[in-house]
């Protein structure tokens, strides 16, 4: 992947729109490969992550070249994000000298342990990939045009891959080992008993089934949106990805899917009860169907979701998740709060993976960024299928997504895409500093127009 991830990065420079379709390509391969050396390897997403930070150490230089003194707006949540840095690298530094033979987990296995005045590996990949994070939430806030596409073409491509792989193993021609070539990953494809499991692009059937449900989230939303052939391929994409997820037999699609289905209900239910003025005829006979169709969908649903739940209850993975789990949430207690350090415990979910690793603190810090950009872009409808998306993911990591650095970029891009939104709102447009930023909103699409201008 390494001259593909070279084509990407220079099509995101030649690019007029900017690079953020770049980003949004690297972060199409999950367990892609840019670089190898060793044991190391650098996904596509944060090989191409380094052009966006790249890019704010230049508006930064030539800002204090051009306009020394310029008071520029502050980006919606980017303040809790650069303190979660700063976080982030004290505990990781810290916590070994403080917890010196602490016991930790590793994915690796075997007896390890903190100790003092030493770093691994693991803890300068994840502080860097970290960085680098922040700093693509930073560049697309700041950038010409950011729309909900970044993250709808990370999502979609991935689902296509998937599907393409899936075929693969029905005599389709497709390039085995291209995009999934990392090294860093431990491939599953196979039940304990041998029997085959589909997981697409991904290293595990869990990472396919999440992404299908961030597909199937944004795509919903953005069709909505939308008309004609784009509503059409959309909502297309959206069925490959149930598909895909039905046939991955992981637990997290069905308990996660489930869940953002209560919570879409809900929400169309406040919004259908808050709304003001008449309703259209068309709207109340929606109502209305989709009312008698869950009287006959929602018992055989409820079925369906406790027989896998019982299921995954009764495995060994269960018991080896869960496990982990516990022990995680054990560290934060021995830490008191503090964490052991990125990239020194992995749990089996985020919330156990997080409180564990950057503590208490870190936790919050990364909470109030999501709910500061999440409420300042609430009456933007053109990036309401990034909100989705984002809740989609945030979901199915709280099921099996333990890491904070994923490596498909969408919670990062998709907090960017938000950010860029929240300045670019007329809100923002009544900072009393946003006048005199130098770069400013010129040449940026408003929020609202950018849903219309790209297929």
């Amino acid at each position: 992947m390494t001259l593909v991830t070279a084509v990407v990065v220079l099509f995101g420079v030649l690019n007029a729109r900017g690079y953020g379709l770049a980003l949004a390509l690297g972060g199409a391969t999950p367990i892609g490969a840019a670089a190898v050396a060793g044991a190391v390897a650098v996904p596509t997403f944060y090989a191409v992550a380094i052009g966006a930070a790249a890019g704010v150490a230049l508006r930064v230089l030539q800002r204090a070249r051009w306009a020394p003194g310029a008071v520029v707006a502050p980006v919606p949540g980017v303040r809790p994000l650069v303190l979660l840095c700063v976080v982030a690298v004290l505990v990781t530094l810290l916590a070994p000298m403080l917890f010196d033979g602490l016991p930790v987990l590793s994915p690796a296995g075997g007896d390890v342990r903190l100790a003092a005045g030493v770093l691994t590996k693991s803890n300068i990949a994840q502080i860097t990939y970290l960085v680098l994070s922040v700093c693509v939430v930073v560049f697309l806030a700041r950038s010409r045009w950011a729309g909900p596409q970044v993250v709808g073409t990370a999502a979609l491509l991935a689902t296509l891959l998937s599907l393409w792989a899936w075929a693969g193993g029905y005599g389709m021609p497709y390039p085995r080992g291209v995009f999934d070539n990392s090294p860093g990953f431990t491939i599953q494809e196979t039940l304990p008993g041998g029997l085959p499991r589909v997981r697409g692009i991904f290293s595990e059937p869990a990472g396919l089934a999440g992404s299908s449900l961030i597909t199937v989230a944004y795509a919903a939303s953005r069709s909505l949106a939308v008309g004609g052939l784009h509503r059409l391929g959309l909502l297309l994409v959206a069925g490959v990805a149930l598909f895909l997820g039905a046939i991955s037999t992981s637990a997290t699609f069905f308990v996660a899917g489930a869940a953002l289905a209560v919570i879409a209900v809900a929400a169309g239910a406040a919004r259908f009860l808050l709304r003001r003025g008449p309703l259209s005829g068309a709207a109340v006979a929606l109502v209305c169907a989709a009312t008698i169709a869950a009287l006959w969908v929602l018992p055989w649903l409820t079925n369906l979701v406790g027989a896998v739940v019982d299921d995954k209850v009764d495995s060994a993975s269960y018991t080896e998740r869960s496990g982990a789990d516990d022990y995680s949430f054990g560290l934060v207690v021995d830490t008191f709060g503090l964490g052991v350090g990125v990239g020194s415990n992995r749990a089996s979910s985020f919330a156990a993976s997080l409180l564990s690793t950057v503590g208490v603190l870190g936790t919050a810090l990364l909470v109030a960024a999501v709910w500061v950009l999440v409420r300042e872009t609430a009456h933007v409808r053109a990036v309401r299928p990034v909100t989705w998306a984002l809740v989609a993911l945030l979901l199915t990591k709280v099921v099996s997504g333990p890491d904070l650095a994923d490596t498909n970029g969408i919670l990062w891009m998709g907090l960017g895409v938000l950010a860029h939104a929240a300045l670019s709102s007329p809100r923002a447009g009544a900072h009393p500093s946003a006048a005199r930023d130098p770069e400013g909103s010129r040449g940026r699409p408003r929020a609202g127009a950018e849903g219309r201008s790209t297929p």
